[in-house]
């Protein structure tokens, strides 16, 4: 779809609504803040205006309640108000805010569902903004009005400061306050660097580089695995692993990305290595108070499997779960990151120098993306947009959250061979 059906209407800076404390002026970032890039995560939620009348009918309106609403969501997550500072150490909350557009889509919402493409999709986005790195503002959000009254939120957020996790809650109550405008404001704290100093720059110097996006020949295709598919693979994996002793009963995530990253290595004679991004505030409530917010996910990192004939699904699975393990037990979980960060740097620099090819999976699984109420109901489809790193694989809870969405990020002709010469399309369906 063209940019030329896009007509910007306002543009605005958001500041939260109450002033940012002096004493929380100056945060440090964590080692997790320090190995994420400044890039900006995106979003899309899509609100239909047929069969939907609480949907306002008035494009002013809505963009007064989601500036107000912002505005005191900013209060709460005030490091996404400010300005990343020495090399993305820290952030200074200095109130600058978020930048706030309003646009009008010449089309209907259908044609942008009926176009089956990320690229359709990422019309909803700050022109050229999703995952290249953000600068004055960390958070950019675009109000789109479709001509058949339907309207679509994309929102950008930098990386350096939130996780998928944090991104998420952040959304929540901004959506909590444009429903309830009494809402109470929640008090959060962003205190990883505390407990979590950063680690020397030429190592995350090489994790950053794999985690940046602007690789413009990659490009993104989505896939569904139905709730029926994942059970099959599900039953597949267990009757794989053998007796009963050595069995194991995959969570749908586990079935999932281990199926993909298999499907895609298969294709390669290089060797491979299979990352899971990992949510580790489970493990972090020994240490972190419950109102922390941040990045808090690690990169577990699969042993290396030098033949792809030699990938098995259930011994992948096993030994990632043998490393969340490990995890779970550590008294030192600073000492253990360290350990971990450094074996990662190494072979993250020798995926850039072409030796193996490292895959890095996240799941947004179970973060209610599809649940974002702003006082209109829920969205009918959440997206991603085209995501330009390649070797990256994303999964998300399906539409009607009855299966798997995955996105994958490859170079052209590793997506043409996954599609012609893997099974992946037995079990997944083109999006």
């Amino acid at each position: 779809m063209a940019a030329s059906q896009l007509a910007l209407i306002s543009k605005k800076i958001i500041k939260p609504s109450s002033p940012t404390p002096l004493i929380h002026r100056i945060q440090k970032l964590s080692i997790f803040d320090q190995l994420n890039p400044s890039s900006y995560m995106s979003y899309g939620l899509f609100f239909p205006k047929q069969g939907n009348p609480a949907l306002p009918d008035d494009p002013t309106h809505i963009s007064t309640i989601l500036e107000n609403s912002l505005s005191r969501a900013l209060t709460s997550y005030y490091p996404l108000a400010g300005t990343i500072r020495d090399e993305g150490l820290h952030v200074e909350c200095n109130d600058v805010g978020a930048k706030f557009l309003q646009v009008k889509i010449d089309c209907p919402m259908s044609q942008i569902f009926y176009q089956n493409s990320t690229e359709a999709e990422d019309l909803v986005f700050p022109r050229d903004l999703p995952w290249t790195p953000s600068k004055e503002n960390l958070v950019v959000a675009q109000l789109n009005h479709f001509n058949c009254g339907g309207i679509a939120i994309g929102v950008c957020v930098s990386h350096k400061v939130v996780d998928g996790s944090s991104m998420a809650n952040f959304t929540h109550h901004w959506s909590t306050m444009a429903r309830n405008p009494n809402a109470p404001i929640p008090s959060f704290q962003f205190v990883g660097g505390s407990h979590f100093p950063p680690v020397s720059s030429p190592i995350a110097e090489a994790i950053l580089k794999s985690k940046t996006g602007g690789n413009n020949s990659c490009i993104s295709k989505k896939y569904l695995l139905s709730r029926s598919k994942i059970n099959s693979l599900k039953a597949m994996i267990a009757a794989e692993s053998g007796n009963k002793s050595s069995s194991i009963n995959p969570s749908s995530v586990e079935a999932a990305s281990a199926f993909v990253y298999k499907c895609i290595a298969s294709n390669s004679t290089k060797p491979s290595i299979f990352t899971q991004s990992v949510n580790l505030r489970p493990i972090m409530k020994k240490w972190l108070p419950e109102e922390f917010q941040g990045n808090a996910s690690f990169l577990f990192m699969a042993p290396e499997i030098s033949d792809p004939a030699d990938i098995k699904l259930h011994r992948l699975i096993s030994e990632l779960r043998k490393e969340k393990e490990m995890y779970w037990e550590t008294k030192n979980l600073m000492s253990t990151l360290l350990e971990k960060v450094k074996l990662l740097q190494n072979q993250l620099e020798r995926d850039h120098d072409d030796e193996v090819d490292v895959y890095k999976c996240t799941s947004l699984s179970k973060f209610s993306f599809r649940h974002m109420d702003y006082g209109w109901g829920s969205p009918t489809r959440v997206c991603l947009g085209s995501v330009p790193i390649n070797k990256k694989i994303f999964l998300m809870d399906s539409q009607t959250e009855d299966g798997i969405e995955v996105l994958v990020s490859l170079k052209q002709q590793q997506i043409s061979a996954l599609e012609t010469k893997s099974n992946l399309l037995e079990f997944a369906s083109p999006l």
